[in-house]
This record gives structure tokens, C-alpha cells and sequence, in this order.
């Protein structure tokens, strides 16, 4: 029954591409937009003292930039399944796991939580827990103060922007453990930074991001041509 009320209203309201507008049947992203995102083959690490691990599935491009701007801003939580499961993949595949891990998301400030009615990546999190087992704890960190949107602000700003925003709540659930912190997006990874500099006062044994897509390294320098993400 439920598959035939689908198949109602993909008749009636056809299914476009969230990327390109065209039509797509029952797919949030057609094929040739599909063969667009290019795959991130390993790892990488930010560049700066941190040197902090980042995995994603992808580097960042306009049909990703779409799809998560179509999660963001458009209520389109029907692509967190497939993000999710993108993002659980490339996990699983990164060398040196342990058994001891836990998944924690990037709070989102509670004035945007009330706007949107649901937390992105709260919810790509949980589809990443469920599909490795590694446990979710939502609420690890704190967003204290709501910020400017990064995208609007150099890299010196991004840094202070988000500077003491995040606050650790929950020491004892992340002590000892290796962190999986969720993000949308990595570009110059201020905001990440921020997240990390708030869990090391509960002494985790590693922290690890894990995001949609982060962009590609050239030259030492970050590669940002269209990734201008609001919060």
C-alpha cells in the first residue's frame, strides 16, 4: 500500500533532480549529476599544527554543495539516508579503527534548531551510528553563542568567529575514546578546529572528522571556489 501511495505521488509530483531540476523518477540525484561528485580517495589532514584527520566520501563540488544546501535550507532530510551511508562507508574503511569509538555531531545553536525543526547533521550522525554500530552522543558539546555565517568571512575572521563558541558538557561519555566528530562540510576547517579545542579537555584518545565532502588540497593552500555553506 505504501509503495503504491508513493507511486501516487511521484505521478502526480514527479521527482526532480535536487541539483539540476530535471526529472529523475525516484531519485534525489540523476545520473549525470551523480557521475559529477568526484569520490575523495583517502584521507587527508588539515594543514597547521592540529594536523587533524578528515575522512568524507566526497570533495566538495556544486552537486554536493546542492544536495546539502537542499538538507539545510529546502527541509530535504530525505537525503540523509544516502549521505549517511556515504559517509558510514568511507569510515569504515579508514585504517587504524578501534572498537572504542563514538560519534559525536557539530551542535547546531538552538535559534537555528527552532528555525529548521531538526539538526542536519545531528541526523546524518545518527544514519552513520546506525550503519557502523559506532554509538551516538548527541549531546557531548554545546553551541553557546549562535555565529556569523563562515561563508561570509576570511579565514582570520572564521577563526574568531567561532572562537569559544562550542562548550564541552559531557566529559565522562568521550574520556579515553576516539572521537567522530560529524560536520556538513570542511573547507578551512575553523569550525572543527573550535569543536576540537572544546573535546580535548576531556582527554579523548583521537579525534577523527568525518563529513559530506571537504575540499580538495592544491598547493598548500585550500581550494574554495563555490563552497560558500551558510549555518
Amino acid at each position: 500500500m505504501r509503495g503504491f501511495c508513493r507511486f501516487l505521488i511521484d505521478c502526480i509530483f514527479p521527482r526532480t533532480c535536487v541539483s539540476c531540476g530535471s526529472f529523475t523518477g525516484d531519485r534525489l540525484v540523476c545520473g549525470l549529476c551523480r557521475g559529477q561528485m568526484v569520490r575523495a580517495d583517502a584521507a587527508s589532514r588539515l594543514s597547521g599544527p592540529s594536523s587533524l584527520k578528515v575522512i568524507s566520501p566526497f570533495l566538495a563540488g556544486d552537486v554536493l554543495l546542492d544536495l546539502v544546501r537542499f538538507l539545510k535550507f529546502e527541509g530535504g532530510t530525505a537525503v540523509v539516508g544516502w549521505l549517511g551511508r556515504e559517509m558510514a562507508a568511507a569510515l569504515e574503511l579508514r585504517p587504524g579503527k578501534t572498537g572504542d569509538a563514538v560519534i559525536v555531531p557539530v551542535p547546531l545553536h538552538w535559534t537555528r534548531l527552532a528555525r529548521r525543526g531538526y539538526d542536519q547533521a545531528g541526523l546524518r550522525a545518527a544514519e552513520g551510528s546506525r550503519w557502523t554500530g559506532i554509538p551516538l552522543r548527541r549531546r557531548v558539546l554545546g553551541r553557546m553563542r549562535r555565529t556569523m555565517a563562515q561563508s561570509s568571512l576570511d579565514r582570520g575572521s572564521r577563526c574568531s568567529n567561532v572562537d569559544g563558541a562550542f562548550r564541552l558538557r559531557s566529559a565522562g561519555r568521550i574520556m579515553g575514546r576516539d572521537v567522530v566528530l560529524v560536520d556538513d562540510l570542511v573547507t578551512t576547517g575553523e569550525t572543527v578546529l573550535a569543536c576540537c579545542r572544546a573535546l580535548s579537555e576531556a582527554r579523548p584518545a583521537s579525534v577523527t572528522v568525518l563529513c559530506a565532502g571537504r575540499v580538495r588540497p592544491c598547493k598548500n593552500k585550500v581550494e574554495r571556489s563555490d563552497c560558500h555553506m551558510l549555518e
